[in-house]
C-alpha cells in the first residue's frame, strides 16, 4: 500500500491524499470526505449504535476546525476519520452503543458493513476498521407510578 496521505480531519475538496485511479477513460478522484461519509453511513446501518462519538483529541480538533472553517460535513462524518491510499483505506470509528448491545458482535458487523460498502461504492479495500467504543447509552427510565392513598 502507498503510505497513507491523510490522518487529519476531512475537509472537502482540499485533500491531496484522495484516492486516485487512472483508466483509459480518464482519471477518477475520490476525496477523503467521500470515504468518511460512506464509512459513517455504513456504521449507521448497523443496529445497536446509539450515535457516533467524538471523544479524544481527533474529535476535538475536528470539531474546532469545522467550527472555524464553517464546514457543513461535520455531522455526516461525525465519529469517523480516514487515511486513504491509492487502493486501500484505514477507517477509525468512535461509537456510542446502546445499553444491551453485544459489543463484539456489533463491532464485527460494523467492520463487515464498512468494508463491503467501501469496496462496492469506491473500489477501495479497507485495510483496517479500528473501532473505539467511547460510551454506552442508557434510555431514560420511566418513573415508577407510586401507589395512591384512597
Amino acid at each position: 500500500m502507498t503510505e497513507p496521505r491523510s490522518s487529519r480531519p476531512v475537509e472537502q475538496g482540499t485533500n491531496p491524499g484522495a484516492a486516485t485511479t487512472q483508466s483509459d477513460g480518464g482519471k477518477t478522484i475520490i476525496d477523503d470526505v467521500v470515504v468518511a461519509k460512506i464509512a459513517a453511513a455504513a456504521c449507521q446501518e448497523v443496529g445497536g449504535i446509539h450515535d457516533m462519538g467524538t471523544k479524544g483529541v481527533g474529535g476535538a480538533v475536528a470539531g474546532a476546525f469545522g467550527a472555524i472553517a464553517g464546514t457543513s460535513d461535520q455531522q455526516s462524518t461525525k465519529g469517523v476519520t480516514v487515511e486513504v491510499g491509492e487502493h486501500e483505506a484505514i477507517v477509525n470509528v468512535n461509537l456510542i452503543v446502546d445499553y444491551g448491545a453485544r459489543i463484539p458482535q456489533l463491532v464485527e458487523a460494523l467492520r463487515k458493513n464498512v468494508t463491503d460498502r467501501l469496496l462496492t461504492l469506491t473500489g477501495l479495500t479497507a485495510r483496517a476498521v479500528n473501532v473505539e467504543v467511547s460510551d454506552v447509552y442508557f434510555p431514560p427510565q420511566q418513573p415508577a407510578s407510586q401507589p395512591q392513598l384512597q
